[in-house]
């Protein structure tokens, strides 16, 4: 084998071992990097606050009404609108068709309130699985003040862009 064979079979043999050292040492438990794809929503934010948000921000508030019996309490509905709540997340921070969603998301202290309320939304979830009236009461405080400090700061007189909701 000539000198020049012998280094590219070295070099080659190096990178196998390297390659195969890095896939064996990496953590399999550990997360990997969530890919980051770009969407754009073919409603408005607004549409997902009104249809989505509130309506489940609403069940909870309700069901965390200190007058209830815990017994009263359906807690697979309170489960579902977490979740509801928990899901809109990435929506929120992607925007959609309304006049206002691209300046919105963009925003740090848009992604603030939607972390805020994406942890109220987590603390409504883990309260419904305990069936656990004090902790859902606190995230439906905690709920409030994200939604009247985000409507403050930007929708304290925008209209609903015409859209309703029935429920």
């Amino acid at each position: 084998m000539g000198s020049s064979k012998k280094k590219i079979s070295r070099v080659c043999l190096l990178v196998g071992a390297l390659v195969s050292f890095i896939a064996c040492s990496s953590d399999p438990g550990a997360a990997s990097p969530r890919l980051a794809v770009p969407f754009t929503s073919d409603i408005s934010i607004n549409e997902i606050m009104v249809a989505q948000i509130d309506h489940a921000a609403h069940f909870i508030w309700d069901a965390a009404n200190p007058d209830l019996a815990a017994g009263e309490v359906d807690w697979e509905e309170v489960e579902h609108h977490a979740i509801q709540i928990i899901s809109s997340r990435a929506a929120m921070t992607m925007g959609g068709t309304g006049v206002n969603d691209a300046m919105w998301v963009v925003q740090r202290s848009w992604r603030d309130y939607v972390e805020q309320m994406n942890a109220a939304g987590l603390l409504a979830l883990s309260s419904s699985r305990a069936a656990d009236q004090t902790q859902l009461s606190r995230a439906g405080d905690a709920l409030i003040a994200t939604c009247e400090g985000c409507h403050q700061q930007y929708k304290p007189s925008i209209p609903t862009e015409g859209y309703r909701k029935r429920h």
